[in-house]
Parts: structure tokens; sequence; C-alpha cells
């Protein structure tokens, strides 16, 4: 039994179970007071808040007997559980908080509990359902600081109910809940026809760009198998047809996943992975899919056929622009300039040659992600035996890090000193820029770069040592 609280996968698969449950109490809810206009079911809202409370209920008390369990081992409060856990069981501990709270006092305070945005984006709610994102993103996170390459099934699930929570905190504007376009929409009539366009038409981009977020996130953390972004928008799919009841529209998210694992899987011969591509496939696939399905039920659109294909077109546009905006983190238009300039590739091993550039790359690579565990678990040196340890793979090397950083630091060398004083207070410390450093150390600027490389050089000659030491399969 000790497994299931000490074992990272085995803790990830029991938290995904939970959060399953957990985000599905919350559909369930939501059903209870938007199926039917300004009548809260009091069925359904029993049985969702039920559900709410003891999947929540039962995962505070698990992360709580690990966490016990972590700190009775010895183990800091920080790495009592396993890695990307200690966040979600302090997200739940402020779920609940904020569950008291809402009860307790803003409720009464203010006479909140009826239906509508009123309800839904109360102060409370809104620190829940963050904290919410935050839980069921737990398996995702440890996954990526483990350095997984693969992602794998409790990994998309983790992926799919922190795109549920997203799209419940949204459910206000989403064209499964609310399909403006359709004929025979209930408050299609209600309103003047300017209105309803409008409604639908900003649904459609912010889900369709919600949408290709995560999946620029799945594939750009990790190598998807097929069927994987398929999964991911079905399990999201169906959460959200709960809502209203309108499963006649599951097929869209059906078709934007098959479309997007197409996509990825003939993209695969290519160098790199696709950005932009992918995000304007899952935007323009999700679109042509709704508005197709819209259009072949019953009662057809009342959307014209320009309209019809300006959606597509903007939905295809917009997360194509989503896309190159958050390439890599940065702007593309600040990136691609410089892509021409480099001579080769992010390297894929550690290398024993002195000279060869890719030493430098990799341990620049891995500093400039000391802060972002998620980016530090995928570096090739949290592959090397010498530093996973079957934990967690950035923590550990991060720790590495600090460590020959601090060494260098307190080397009798002033020459190594000067360069382990620049990298603790430039990587570790996060000082300041070169130029305050400079100025912090009293270096002139060649003498900053010279101790610059030559700290790189240490470091590598470091982890040389190590994996000597460790007989590390290395490229000669």
């Amino acid at each position: 039994m000790r497994r299931f609280v000490e074992e990272p996968r085995a803790v990830d698969a029991v938290v995904v179970v939970l959060a399953t449950w957990f985000v599905l109490g919350g559909y369930i809810t939501a059903y209870a007071y938007v199926h039917t206009a300004g009548t809260i079911l009091a069925g359904p809202e029993k049985a969702g808040f039920t559900t709410v409370t003891a999947a929540w209920s039962l995962l505070t008390l698990y992360l709580f007997a690990g966490f016990a369990l972590g700190l009775r081992q010895g183990r800091a409060w920080n790495r009592a559980l396993p890695d990307g856990q200690t966040g979600t069981f302090a997200a739940a501990l402020i779920f609940g908080a904020a569950w008291i709270v809402d009860d307790a006092f803003w409720s009464p305070a203010f006479g909140v509990g009826g239906v509508g945005l009123d309800s839904l984006f109360t102060p409370p709610h809104l620190v829940e359902i963050a904290a919410a994102a935050i839980m069921v993103s737990g398996p995702l996170r440890a996954a990526a600081r483990r350095g997984e390459a693969v992602a794998s099934p409790v990994t998309l699930t983790s992926a799919a109910l922190l795109l549920s929570v997203l799209t419940f905190a949204t459910q206000f504007g989403h064209p499964l809940i609310d399909p403006w376009p359709a004929r025979d929409y209930e408050f299609e009539g209600a309103a003047v026809k300017w209105i309803g366009e409008n409604m639908g038409m900003a649904a459609l981009l912010a889900q369709t760009a919600i949408l290709a977020g995560t999946g620029l996130l799945l594939n750009s953390a990790f190598k998807l198998r097929p069927g994987s972004l398929i999964f991911v928008f079905t399990i999201n799919g169906i959460l959200v047809c709960i809502t209203k009841g309108h499963f006649a529209l599951l097929p869209v998210p059906i078709v934007a996943g098959v479309t997007a694992d197409a996509w990825v899987a003939f993209t695969a011969r290519r160098p790199g992975r696709p950005s932009a591509s992918l995000c304007a496939v899952i935007g323009g696939a999700y679109a042509f899919a709704y508005m197709a399905e819209i259009s072949l039920l019953p009662a057809g659109t009342s959307w014209g056929a320009s309209l019809w294909a300006g959606a597509i077109i903007a939905c295809t546009m917009l997360s194509w622009l989503m896309g190159r905006l958050l390439r890599a983190g940065l702007p593309a238009a600040i990136i691609e300039p410089y892509l021409t300039l480099a001579e080769e590739s992010m390297p894929e091993r550690w290398t024993l040659d002195p000279d060869s550039t890719a030493r430098e790359q990799l341990i620049r690579s891995a500093l400039d992600d000391l802060g972002t565990p998620e980016a530090l678990g995928r570096s090739p040196l949290a592959r090397l035996p010498s530093v996973s340890r079957g934990g967690s793979a950035a923590a550990e090397l991060r720790a590495l890090l600090v460590d020959v950083i601090s060494e260098l630091a307190a080397s009798p060398a002033p020459r190594d000193a000067e360069a382990g004083h620049l990298l603790l207070d430039y990587y570790v410390r996060r000082v300041g820029s070169h130029e305050v450093i400079m100025e912090r150390l009293h270096m002139s600027r060649p003498t900053y770069y010279r101790r610059l490389h030559h700290g790189y050089e240490l470091v590598g000659n470091r982890i040389d040592q190590l994996s000597v030491a460790n007989r590390v399969p290395v490229k000669e």
C-alpha cells in the first residue's frame, strides 16, 4: 500500500482518478444550474455537490497521508510528496478554505446563490477554479518535471481535466453549451440577431483558442502517441456536453482531435515540432466541424454562408497567431531572425569531447531553466544516471548544478571563484542582468564574459567527472 503514496507514477494515477470524479461532479452541478433556464434542478445539484465534496475530501486526505509519511521519513516539507504533487496538496487546501469562506461569509453577506455569472464569478469561486486547475494538473506537471518524453494516459487525462476546468470557467461562452448558430436554439429568437451572432462568434473564437493552446502545450512538452489529442478533446467534449445535454455536438471535438493527431503524424517526418500550424489545424478543424454539424441538424443554421466561412477562417487565423506568439514561450518575431544563425539544433546527449560546442550549449540551457522545473526536466543532462535516481529529474539536476556552482564560488583559485560567483549571482540568485553583475563584481565586459565561459567549462568538467564515475554512456 505504501507504493500508492510514495511511487510517483502511482500517486499520479490516484490523483487523476480522484480529480476526474472531482471535475465530473463540477459539471453535474453546472448541469443543475444551467440546463433549465432560471431553475436549479435539486437532484443533479445534490449529486454534483456530493461528488465534488467526496472527491475533494478523498484527494486531500490522500495527499495529506503522503505528506505526513514524507515528513516522518525526514524529507523537507517541499519534497515530502512526489515532485509536482506538493502544489496539488496546497491547491486542495486553498480550495477548501475558499469553499468555507464562500459558505460562511461571502454568500450570506452578498446574497449570492442563484444562477448565472453572479454565482460563477464570485471571488471565492474564482479562487476555487484556480485551485482546481492546479489540483487536476498535478500529474501533468509531475510528468514534465520527471522529464518523461512520451505522454502517458495519466498525463493526457490530467491535461484533459485541466482543459475541462478552463472550459468550466468559460462555460458562459462555449459553442457546445450555447449553440447560437443553430436555428432551433432556445434563445436564438429571444435576442437581437446581431447579439446572437456576436455571442456565437466570440464563443467559437475563445474555445478554439483554448483548445489550440492545450494541443500546443502537449505537443511542445511531450511526444504524442497516435490518438492522444483525440483522447484529450473527447474527454473534454463529454464533460462540456453534460452541461446542457447537447451530445449531438460531441463529434465536433472528436473531429478536431482526429485532425490534430493526423497533422502531428504527418509533420513527424520533418525536424522540430509543429506549433503555429498545429494550432491552426485545431482551430480550423473545430470551427469547420462545428458549423458543419450545426448545418446538418434538422433545424439547420441561421447563419449565412458568408458568416459560416468567416467563422472558420477567423478561428484558424486566431489559433495560428496564438501558435506563433507562444512558440517556445516567446514571440516568433523575436526568435525567427536568430534561427538562421544557429549552426546546429540543441544536442540530445552529453559528450566528453572538450572541443564540442554541445557542452556549453547544454549547460547554458539547463542553467537558464533552473527556475522552470518542467523545462529543466527535459534537459539531456537530466537523463544522466548520475543525476536522475528515479525521483524528480528536474529537482535533482537543479540541486547538482547549484552544488557545483557553489563549490566553484568557494574555490581557492581566484579565477575559478570569480566564475563561480558570476554563475551564482546570475543563474541561482537572479541578482539581475549581466550588466548589473558586471558592476557588482567589478569586472570589465571582456573579463566578465571570459569568466562566464570559463564557468561553463568548469561545470562541464565536473559533469564529466560524474559521468565517468557513474559510467554514463556518452557520445565520444
